[in-house]
């Protein structure tokens, strides 16, 4: 399916990677509904990193980025969001699962609220996500879903990186590498594509200020929709007669997936 004049939701859409995706599927023509945890200074000249800025960088594309703030942590905004979107423009097209934490622990350090508030966000959100835009996607008969994973799911610990402090976050990216599968299944005999995708190691702000020397490091992405855009793009006009069910990652597309 072409995406434009469909209707895309993406969450953590504010900065970095989630930005990216949101100004790719509003540059192909999608509505978007953006959404974070705040809107940002309202007035004046809008804030890096805040959904007011997203939808004013998106102004002059094809589509358009409408904000919505949505705590992920909150079931309740979670189903309210996706309600929303459904009753105000009469379906939901594709769903991008992309907001996270991640945090770095000492693993015989992780307190139980800090363990589960990571489940909360990287697995359980997705989940309740799916849950709700799903029914309104069944009725539709096409949809895609898109679960923003990371290699550090596969991650198979060696001696020289047993405490990169990783723990929570891959167990996390694991559980939602196994939900994709999961739903894939599910939503396959509705032609509903469900897939994950790694964006890989992408140079946001979160990351550089964590390890700056991947400012200037050809081995970080630019957290741009031209370096981004075109992988997710491609998942999010798949159905299940299409490509569903895969694991998938940024750097391999147009080589061994496409």
């Amino acid at each position: 399916m072409g995406l434009h004049g469909k209707i895309a939701i993406v969450t953590g859409a504010s900065a970095g990677i989630g930005r990216a995706y949101a100004l790719a599927l509003a540059g192909a023509g999608a509505t978007v509904i953006g959404a974070a945890r705040t809107l940002g200074r309202l007035g004046g000249e809008p804030e890096r990193n805040t959904l007011e800025e997203v939808v004013q960088a998106g102004e002059a594309l094809p589509g358009r980025i409408r904000a919505r703030v949505c705590d992920v942590e909150l079931e309740a905004d979670i189903t309210r969001m996706i309600s929303e979107t459904a009753a105000n423009f009469g379906r939901v097209d594709v769903l991008v699962n992309n907001a996270g934490l991640m945090t770095m622990y000492d693993p015989f350090e992780i307190a139980g609220e800090d363990w589960d508030r990571m489940m909360r966000i990287n697995v359980r959100a997705p989940y309740l996500a799916i849950r709700e835009a799903a029914p309104h996607m069944i009725r539709q008969r096409s949809g895609s879903v898109v679960n923003v994973t990371a290699r550090a799911a596969g991650f198979t610990p060696k001696r020289d990186r047993a405490s990169d402090g990783t723990l929570v976050y891959a167990v996390s990216k694991a559980a939602l590498n196994r939900l994709t599968y999961f739903m894939a299944e599910e939503l396959k005999p509705h032609g509903i594509a469900v897939n994950a995708l790694s964006p890989g190691i992408v140079a946001t702000d979160t990351v550089v200020a964590a390890h700056p020397e991947l400012a200037k490091s050809a081995v970080a992405k630019p957290p741009t929709p031209e370096v981004l855009g075109p992988a997710l793009l491609h998942l999010a006009q798949q159905t299940a007669e299409g490509l569903t069910g895969q694991i998938l990652h940024t750097a391999e597309f147009g080589t061994s997936w496409s």
